[in-house]
């Protein structure tokens, strides 16, 4: 199964994105944005692997959990992977991603992670979008909400499964960041 470690964006957040990505729609053409429910900040894709090591991934993600405090993230900005995968990026002040995300991996994740360390939200993966570029221009000046951050997940990922063909994403296991680290 395709296993990937994340950071689900609460329900406010993505309200406030989903209305700011109504505003640069254009109107009567076909949407190029995600589902909601297929938008988080990955921390870790660990690629295809037997159902086996889901109860070790867990435990190793409730082992980084109980050694992170809460911390505040909000997204801000945009831009365009490949020229064809829309992005909104992450303001992350206390610089706690990375070392989130580096003991997350730990070594069942390959070296070479997609946007290692560029930490966004896909909101876009569109080949025949050939504005997409403009539109994610139009939310370079995006600021979302700041939140703070209290739990990492486990997922599965279906490809093709989800709403419109689109991977459907499951919740494994979430793992609580400890306040007692702080």
């Amino acid at each position: 199964m395709r296993l990937f470690a994340s950071i689900a964006l609460p329900p406010e957040v993505a309200d406030h994105l989903s209305q700011a990505l109504v505003m640069v729609g254009q109107p009567g053409t076909r949407t190029p944005w995600l589902p909601v429910e297929n938008w988080h900040i990955t921390l870790a894709f660990y690629g295809e692997k037997p159902d086996g090591l889901v109860d070790e991934l867990a435990s190793n993600l409730d082992q980084v959990a109980f050694r992170q405090p809460p911390f505040e993230l909000a997204l801000a900005g945009a831009g365009i992977f490949r020229h064809e995968i829309g992005w909104i990026g992450v303001n992350d002040p206390a610089e706690q991603l990375a070392r989130l995300a580096t003991v997350a991996r730990g070594s069942w994740a390959g070296e070479n992670q997609h946007a290692q360390n560029r930490f966004h939200v896909t909101v876009s993966r569109s080949k025949r979008r050939s504005n997409l570029a403009d539109t994610m221009a139009a939310l370079s000046i995006y600021r979302g909400p700041a939140w703070v951050v209290d739990s990492i997940s486990l997922y599965r990922s279906d490809l093709g499964e989800g709403v419109s063909g689109h991977p459907l994403y499951s919740s494994l296991h979430s793992s609580t960041l400890s306040s007692a680290s702080a």
